[in-house]
């Protein structure tokens, strides 16, 4: 297995210490984004938590800039492995607007690269520390297949690995906002977070897989949003419709992750 030389926290600014206990740093690092939003005056057209239906395209953060590049290079036969690892790893990260692999920076130009992201600091997580967190949690074996893979060249079971990592994040982070929905502006920009994690790792492949999954999975998403919408609007029986889509999204995706390439819903 790679050796990641830096596991502390990614944030420059307090995060709760349970919130990185229960969802690991990838999620406490998407809250406290959101929360520093809260905080910050913004255009009205991405102030609310309808702002999930107006934004063209949801919030990056350096998990989903990393995933992104992996993603391509795991599409391209000749994309060489060894810079997946390094992505993984968190030997490298991927800089702000610029996704192609060749742009791959090094460890010791982060400061620089990252100076006008989210945060000051880079992010100093890794992929491979997600999936080896939920590993440890959940009992699952993300991290040893994605090692395992790399290692053999098999594309589609790390693929496949990634994809359970990303399940599991967005089980993680949509909890979370359950829990939050007193905090409607936050829990609406961290729903958008959501929104890319799984249009980053899962949303073409349940549409080219199981294309009824995946609509089904796009509906409860949708619906969320509009559920934390009517909670701005003090509806408080919201909070139960935004349960119940949180289940159902998290049913359609795990049926769909299940489906092999070839099968359709």
């Amino acid at each position: 297995m790679a050796q990641v030389r830096n596991n502390t926290p990614a944030i420059g600014y307090a995060v709760p210490g349970a919130l990185v206990c229960v969802a690991g740093f990838a999620i406490a690092l998407v809250v406290a984004v959101a929360n520093r939003l809260e905080a910050t005056a913004l255009d009205p057209t991405f102030c609310g938590s309808s702002s999930f239906h107006t934004t063209v395209e949801p919030p990056e953060t350096q998990l989903t800039r990393d995933y992104a590049a992996i993603r391509v290079l795991l599409k391209d036969p000749s994309g060489p492995l060894d810079h997946i690892r390094h992505i993984y790893t968190g030997a490298f990260h991927v800089p702000a607007a610029i996704r192609a692999p060749s742009s791959l920076t090094k460890n010791r130009n982060r400061a620089q690269l990252f100076k006008a992201d989210y945060q000051r600091n880079a992010w100093t997580s890794s992929l491979q520390i997600e999936a080896q967190r939920i590993d440890r949690e959940r009992g699952t074996t993300f991290a040893t297949n994605i090692d395992n893979g790399l290692q053999t060249g098999d594309r589609a079971s790390v693929e496949a690995a990634f994809r359970g990592v990303f399940v599991v994040l967005l089980d993680d982070l949509l909890k979370l906002i359950e829990q939050r929905l007193d905090q409607t502006a936050a829990a609406g920009r961290t729903l958008q977070h959501a929104q890319r994690f799984y249009s980053e790792s899962l949303d073409a492949y349940l549409s080219i897989n199981a294309a009824a999954i995946a609509a089904r999975a796009n509906f409860a998403l949708d619906a969320m949003a509009r559920a934390i919408d009517e909670l701005t609007k003090g509806k408080s029986s919201s909070r139960d419709w935004f349960a119940r889509e949180r289940i159902n999204f998290m049913r359609a995706i795990n049926e769909g992750v299940t489906i092999h390439l070839g099968q359709r819903a």
